[in-house]
């Protein structure tokens, strides 16, 4: 559909027939953080290092979701119950979803822990947590990337609620390490969305937890996703997350074939911006902060 204009939708994505497209998952949100459908192709601009790229495939992705909950469970989302937050925020993100669209749990503590598997049925969220143990923050989004893998669904995403403390490495139960978690993040096509619930004063000030911030919010940069700073309050995270899944109701398939064509597997920064119809308000649009290039064996 080369000099196509127009938005498309259909069931199905068209084959991507060059192995040099760079494919990105394209978000565009406008007044309060809706997702936006219909916008044609010639009103998107990609730019590699700066570099305007040419867009050579396109496609509006409206296809079921598989979303992964991933619950801090630890002693630490104790304080001020900041747990009680877990099952409404669950709720709010899937209050209007699609029927198809699927979901599993992931709850951490000591151990990271499937709590619930595949389903498409919100009854079948838990109903409380418990928050006792240590913090196996990077165990639990490794094990929600490694279960993502058999979703029934194309277009998938991790949701993290944490309070931080991660406590990395520090006896033989904890696997993952930060480099670990970033190199298997950036291996496959799902988005990071992390909420990040902090309440004291001390708590934010550690080293422990502001290190968790940075590799959260590194998280959602590479993959695409976001991260939010959450107020430890019930309607707090709920309207988060509601605003998480609103933006999510459409995406596009932006694909492009580099300026560059050198297989060096060198990393390249990506850029995407939206621009919106006369007089209609901003468009907000944003994707992955880059790709490595493919490299020649």
């Amino acid at each position: 559909r080369g000099g196509d204009t127009q938005s498309t939708v259909s069931v199905q994505p068209p084959a991507i027939t060059d192995i040099d497209t760079v494919l990105l998952t394209v978000n565009v949100t406008g007044q309060q953080n809706n997702s936006v459908a219909g916008i044609s192709r010639d009103r998107f601009q990609v730019l590699e290092d700066g570099v305007e790229q040419q867009v050579t495939y396109f496609w509006e992705d409206s296809r079921p979701m598989t979303v992964g909950f991933i619950f801090d469970d630890s002693a630490k989302m104790g304080t001020n119950d900041k747990n009680y937050v877990l099952k409404e925020a669950a709720h709010s993100f899937l209050k209007n979803k699609d029927p198809r669209d699927e979901f599993f749990v992931v709850r951490m503590s000591d151990l990271a822990d499937v709590v619930t598997s595949f389903t498409t049925e919100v009854k079948n969220l838990p109903l409380t947590y418990a928050a006792i143990g240590e913090t196996a923050l990077y165990d639990a989004v490794y094990v929600g990337l490694s279960v993502i893998k058999e979703a029934a669904n194309p277009r998938k995403l991790l949701v993290v609620i944490t309070a931080g403390g991660d406590r990395c490495c520090s006896d033989n139960n904890k696997k993952t390490t930060e480099d670990m978690l970033k190199g298997f993040a950036l291996k496959q096509n799902v988005q990071i969305y992390s909420l990040f619930i902090v309440d004291d004063i001390s708590d934010t000030e550690s080293e422990m937890v502001h290190r968790d911030a940075n590799v959260l919010g590194d998280l959602a940069t590479m993959t695409g996703g976001r991260m939010y700073n959450a107020p430890n309050a019930a309607r707090g995270v709920e309207a988060l997350t509601a605003e998480i899944a609103r933006g999510l109701k459409a995406q596009y398939l932006i694909g492009f074939k580099s300026t560059r064509p050198q297989h060096d597997g060198k990393r390249r920064g990506v850029k995407v911006k939206v621009s919106s119809p006369d007089g209609a308000p901003k468009l907000n649009a944003w994707t992955k902060a880059g790709y490595y290039a493919r490299k020649e064996v």
